[in-house]
Order: structure tokens, then sequence, then C-alpha cells
């Protein structure tokens, strides 16, 4: 096994994800996207769709994100929400 992975099992009336990045970025590049991280967040975003139709029992969804995860915090929950609230269903109950 070459990580760790968590069972997809929900046990709470909430969901939390952290987008954490790994801090190779310079300090000096913040403030501007520099890692494309587009295609992770949909499948993020797609996940978060499926608790919302398959958990009726979870209320809120928590996502967090840094400036590591893709250089420039603002922007990655601009791209986060875009994704995740193209979906109608997704247009609340969720904490970015």
């Amino acid at each position: 096994m070459d990580r760790l992975q968590t069972p997809p099992i929900v046990t709470s009336d909430f969901v939390y994800l952290r987008l954490i990045g790994d801090r190779s970025i310079n300090e000096k590049d913040f403030g501007k996207i520099q890692k494309d991280r587009v295609e992770e967040m949909k499948r993020w975003t797609d996940k978060i769709k499926q608790v919302k139709e398959h958990e009726h029992n979870v209320k809120i969804g928590i996502v967090a994100a840094n400036k590591h995860y893709g250089g420039f915090g603002p922007r990655t929950v601009n791209i986060f929400s875009v994704k995740l609230l193209t979906d109608r269903n997704c247009s609340h109950d969720v904490i970015i």
C-alpha cells in the first residue's frame, strides 16, 4: 500500500474536507495559482455531491483550503465553489 486511505464510511451528521498543500510552493510565489488542482477539486466536489445524495443524515459539509494547496487560497475557494455549485442541489449546506 503506497498511501493510507480512510474507509468511505460516514459516521456523523457532517463532512469535513481539508485541501492542504505540500509546502513546495515558495513563499514569494503566493498570490496566484501555482498548481493546477482543478481536476482534483472536481473529484472532491463529485464525492461531496455523492454524500449529499446518498447520506441523508449528513446536514452540512465544511471545506477548508490553505495557500499551499494551489498557491492562492481565495482563488482555490472560488474554483471549488464553482465546481460544487454547478449542481443546484448542492447550493446550500456547504461552508467554504
